[in-house]
């Protein structure tokens, strides 16, 4: 019985991604033959290229040449061709405005890709910050070029925006999985397919992990089934936020899988390939989603308690750590499972995952020591949603028992736990920063987001852990329903707060499906939800207080002025530059980063 496992576009390439990692363990554990291809990184390295960006180029062109947009899977409806006509006027004018304005800087970006590229995978050069946000600029303009024949859809180092004419409907996302015009990944799957030799796969897993995913995820799926004689399977954290809606449109079973594997995939992995081995019977495979030869779709029991110190370790045997976009290893690591709040009304964080629990500090530690051995490198990020202050202390002081040489990162809550000794021990343990969820200044609206934290202790556990030498990454969650003006300005006063807050990661509110508040709207004066469809995590909503389009509009207007103000500065403002500001943490220091000042200019998302 032998497995690929696939993790496919979009994701940032700078390491990789630990779900195929554990599975792979587990199944290599277990006695199977298992195998991960990063396709995400593959992507990277492949687009960013002279040639492909020029053959983009030229697309974009012939589009304005011929005026048309002519697609392969056409429709009979109204609705479609005014659809289309609507996706081909929106990229006439991207295209147009965009070759016009920049037409030096599609030359040089050309010129210049491969070398920038170079430029995340050199030390001397990675280290160096003028090189690197060049180099990152770079990188950037050439994604617009490459997204140029696909307009209005583009990609980004930290995203894909899907075409936004179209919806995340089911029926939408299936007819772009397969029309050439509308899909950038189609082709370049296609061809990538090719060659590559899938006859001794029994089982291929694919992993959604994102909305970034569901065009490049879904697209390959196809493609596969269509291609392979394996069996193919769906899973990640994603999809099992979707799954009720993916579990009742029989197309999801027809042309893209064969199977769904909800949430922590480590012991239904085995299960599933023991099913396919032959030795155990397909409704005793945990969280397993299926249709049997009548058409009936079938949810098997979900996955008991695991043991997490059971678990074998990640298995990263075979990635290519050259092809990412990093000078160093980075390894990532679990320690835990779910959130031990779990209550904060906002978040589906944790949906899909077993009830909390962590893995013993002793196991713990084991993992880490062997994983810094087998794969060389001192670089790691705790991937989990927050770990305990206690557990973590008692983590530290065990590192450094053992003399491990180790930096890490990692989300945390603002818990009074983390008191100036506990920040300490995890600074001289090899911690160079933590993700804390400061989310909003006011006390009413914490409150209403029920975030179980000491208000009044946040600043200080923020100031106790900036002068250990943490940094502090502080996610801001803006216009929540029925949030003032003068509570959203007190939050921007505290993200301008540099002495506590290097680093910012702001947000919009979003109604998701598995989130609490879903089921207490009144209270948070939410009103009118409507479906962004069956693909998409979150609603539309009308609030008495305010609109979906003014939160857009604040968070825009906030965001701009703090990039301006801050455009000499390294890393003021981030959503996945965590792997970039735990390398350079550890390299320059803490002094270093905060104090440097860039003698290159930012190209800023609006100029």
């Amino acid at each position: 019985m032998n497995t690929l496992l696939i993790y496919p576009p979009q994701w940032f390439p700078t390491s990789p991604y630990l779900a195929c990692g554990i599975l792979t363990g587990q199944l290599k554990g277990a006695g199977y033959t298992a195998k991960t291809w990063d396709l995400n990184v593959e992507f990277y390295n492949d687009i960013l290229r002279a040639d492909y960006l020029s053959d983009c180029l030229k697309q974009a062109k012939q589009f304005l040449d011929s005026q048309r947009l002519v697609c392969t899977h056409a429709s009979d409806s109204t609705a479609f061709f005014a659809c289309m006509q609507k996706v081909g006027e929106e990229r006439r004018k991207i295209i147009a405005s965009y070759l016009e304005r920049n037409v030096k800087k599609v030359q040089d970006t050309i010129a210049e890709i491969e070398e920038a590229v170079c430029v995340f995978k050199n030390r001397d050069r990675f280290y160096d910050p003028e090189q690197f946000y060049r180099a990152k600029d770079i990188v950037k303009s050439a994604l617009e070029i490459a997204s140029l024949p696909y307009a209005p859809a583009r990609i980004q180092v930290d995203n894909y925006i899907s075409n936004p004419v179209l919806s995340y409907d089911f029926a939408d996302t299936d007819f772009q999985c397969r029309e050439p015009q509308l899909n950038m990944f189609l082709p370049y799957f296609e061809k990538k397919l090719e060659a590559y030799d899938f006859s001794d796969y029994d089982l291929i897993g694919i992993s959604i992990t994102d909305l970034s995913q569901i065009i490049p995820g879904f697209t390959l799926a196809c493609l596969l089934k269509e291609k392979t004689h394996s069996k193919i399977c769906i899973g990640g954290n994603y999809i099992y936020k979707i799954a009720a809606d993916l579990k009742v449109i029989p197309k999801v079973f027809e042309k893209y899988c064969d199977y769904l594997l909800l949430g922590d995939g480590e012991k239904s992995i085995v299960e599933l390939a023991a099913h396919i081995d032959g030795t155990l019977d397909i409704e005793r495979v945990h969280t397993l989603v299926y249709r049997d030869e009548d058409g009936v779709v079938h949810s098997n029991e979900p996955t008991p308690p695991m043991n997490l110190d059971a678990i074998y370790y990640p298995d990263f045997e075979g990635f290519d750590f050259e092809k990412y976009f990093s000078p160093e290893v980075i390894i990532p690591v679990q320690l835990g499972k779910g959130c031990y709040w779990g209550k904060c009304t906002f978040c589906d964080f944790y949906t899909g995952q077993q009830k909390f629990d962590i893995k013993s500090v002793e196991h713990a530690v084991d993992e880490v020591e062997y994983l810094s051995e087998k794969y060389h490198t001192p670089f790691f990020n705790f991937v989990d949603e927050c770990v305990p202050p206690k557990f973590y202390n008692a983590f530290a002081k065990e590192v450094m028992r053992r003399g491990l040489k180790i930096y890490y990162y990692s989300f945390a809550r603002l818990e009074k736990g983390f008191t100036r000794e506990v920040l300490q021990n995890l600074y001289d343990s090899g911690a160079r920063f933590f993700m804390w969820g400061y989310e909003a200044e006011s006390q009413r609206v914490m409150q209403l987001m029920n975030k179980g934290v000491d208000l009044k202790e946040r600043k200080r556990i923020l100031q106790d852990s900036a002068d250990v030498g943490l940094w502090n990454l502080c996610t801001f969650l803006l216009g929540y329903p029925s949030e003032t003006p003068e509570e959203l300005q007190a939050t921007i006063d505290v993200i301008y707060d540099d002495t506590i807050v290097d680093s910012c990661t702001p947000s919009n509110f979003a109604l998701k499906k598995n989130s609490i508040l879903k089921d207490h709207l009144e209270e948070a004066t939410i009103t009118d939800v409507q479906s962004n469809g069956e693909m998409h995590l979150s609603y539309s909503y009308h609030s008495s207080v305010t609109t979906m389009e003014e939160i857009k509009r604040n968070r825009n207007a906030f965001e701009k002025q703090f990039l301006i103000d801050t455009a000499d500065r390294l890393f003021p403002h981030t959503f996945t530059e965590t792997d970039n500001i735990l390398m350079y943490l550890a390299h320059h220091g803490k002094a270093f980063v905060k104090n440097y000042r860039l003698q290159y200019k930012k190209q800023l998302p609006f100029e």
